[in-house]
């Protein structure tokens, strides 16, 4: 499961690999298009052990990106954004095509260590139904992906529930969500459970490239075995790279609580699959090497070309009962 904790955790624990060469030569890829406002972000990164000592990557700032929307003929190569200082502060500068006006992120000085390699759309947009291609030139390397927008399953109903964890401890809570699968297709999807609306921060945006991706909390599903209707379907709270138990990774719970509901290809899903089985297999341990589990992505790069619609549900939730 190393390799998935490149891609998608930071993490301050030291631990060791046997990192190999080619591991070493690679890119980490970061990032999606989605149905939700553009821009889109994406971090590229070179590959590093992980430590108390260093724990952030050294972004690639001179490689080529470029993302073609293939069903409109629309191709876009994004630009890099430089982070800058200014008053004890850092902040990226980004010009944001949907508004028409130059925006602003600021920075922790955390944040800013893994600040470097960022590059951004500046014409493209998320449309259910729409091929989207990554080509990704660096050292001389081609590296492409190509991933088709799989249309959102919306989520008709969310409710929140106590559930016992068993073995003694105390009982928690959990969403408890209905949909109705997409008919004649197999689908995939890939939850995530918060305590504010992904309208508020994007699944896409830079705040989740590199906040709430910190933690992976992510859980996926398959309608293998699914109805065309489904009722009152637990969400998990998804796997983690630690041994905690069940019910430890949803939010604090407050005032409401949100899902968001992404549908993926069954390439990606077999990619956060293959890395949950390792997580599992393991147990967090960090045993595999960090190169068991592939990219759809060609070459020497890890991490996911993600393309996904997605669909949200909240739900306040009244603490007097």
């Amino acid at each position: 499961m190393a390799s998935f904790v490149f891609f998608f955790l930071s993490c301050e624990e030291e631990f060791k690999v046997n990192m190999p060469d080619n591991v070493a030569d690679g890119i980490v890829f970061r990032g999606l298009i989605s149905n939700g406002p553009p821009p889109y972000f994406f971090h590229l990164n070179k590959p590093a052990a992980i430590s108390a000592e260093k724990w952030h990557y050294e972004g690639i700032e001179d490689a080529e990106v470029v993302i073609e929307d293939v069903t409109a003929g629309i191709k876009d190569t994004l630009r890099l954004i430089v982070p800058r200082k200014g008053d004890g502060v850092f902040y990226l500068n980004y010009w944001n095509y949907r508004t028409q006006k130059e925006e602003e992120v600021m920075m922790s000085s955390q944040e800013w260590l893994r600040g470097h390699g960022i590059y951004v759309t500046t014409k493209i947009y998320g449309i259910e139904g729409h091929t989207y291609m990554l080509d990704i030139y660096y050292k001389g390397e081609h590296h492409t992906a190509t991933e088709i927008m799989v249309p959102k399953t919306e989520i008709t109903d969310l409710k929140v529930q106590s559930f016992d964890l068993g073995e003694g401890k105390t009982a928690s809570w959990a969403p408890i969500i209905s949909f109705v699968n997409q008919p004649e297709i197999d689908n995939y999807y890939l939850f995530h459970v918060d305590g504010h609306s992904s309208l508020t921060f994007p699944i896409s945006s830079i705040y989740r490239l590199f906040r709430a991706d910190e933690h992976w909390s992510y859980s996926i599903l398959s309608d293998e075995h699914l109805g065309d209707t489904v009722v009152d379907l637990l969400v998990s709270d998804g796997e983690g790279v630690r041994n905690i138990a069940p019910g430890s990774h949803y939010p604090t719970i407050g005032d409401s609580v949100f899902i968001t509901m992404e549908s993926i290809s069954k390439a990606c899903y077999d990619i956060y699959d293959k890395a949950i089985e390792q997580l599992r297999t393991d147990g967090g341990a960090y045993t595999p090497t960090p190169t068991n589990v592939e990219s759809n992505i060609s070459g020497n790069v890890w991490g996911i070309f993600r393309v996904s619609a997605y669909s949200e549900k909240g739900i306040f939730i009244d603490r007097r009962h």
